[in-house]
């Protein structure tokens, strides 16, 4: 498949959501009249058929409309996603939006980079992400006697550290001479 452009791509796309969403949303509103003959399971499902498409469809022309914003801030999360078990897809949350990104751009940035995304704003198609800088490491606290030891283990931690370190339930039951030795002090 020739790689598009962005605006060319919001053109694809409006060109194979458009038609399908037309075509189901009539045939579901001549089932609701009772023109056609109508199963109420399969309405259903028409119905859900026609919502997603339909999304996709006033999303893309309503892109089509607009031009591309700009977003700026900082990644508060990246993830990957397959879609249809056969393609990767990338995508990172900057201020409560998400964005699909390319790959190239996906491996430049870590959570808490800072980035400009210039991208369209209803379906979030990304022409262009920038690396604006990356946040400082923050330093160890240092107290009165060198830096901080390690932080004691909480909640689930806690308990599976302790779980390895106590003797099996059946030692202590039993009260085995390998329990008792132990237990003795040293």
């Amino acid at each position: 498949m020739p790689d598009l452009s962005p605006r060319g791509r919001l053109i694809r796309d409006a060109i194979f959501y458009t038609p399908i969403f037309a075509v189901c949303a009539v045939v579901l509103l001549l089932m609701v009249a009772g023109i056609v003959d109508r199963a109420i399971v399969g309405m259903v499902l028409l119905a859900i058929v026609t919502f997603l498409f339909g999304y996709q469809s006033i999303q893309t022309l309503r892109d089509l409309g607009t031009r591309p914003g700009l977003v700026e801030g900082a990644v508060t999360r990246r993830w990957t996603k397959r879609d249809g078990f056969v393609v990767k897809t990338h995508y990172v949350a900057v201020n409560k939006a998400i964005f699909r990104i390319p790959v190239d751009a996906y491996l430049d940035l870590k959570t808490g980079d800072l980035v400009r995304i210039e991208a369209y704003p209803h379906t979030g198609l990304v022409l262009r992400c920038d690396r604006t800088g990356r946040p400082e490491p923050e330093a160890p606290p240092v107290g009165p006697a060198g830096p901080a030891g390690p932080v004691p283990a909480a909640g689930r931690m806690r308990t599976l550290r302790t779980a390895r370190l106590s003797p099996p339930a059946r030692e202590r039951r039993d009260g085995g001479d390998d329990a008792a030795k132990r237990d003795e002090p040293r």
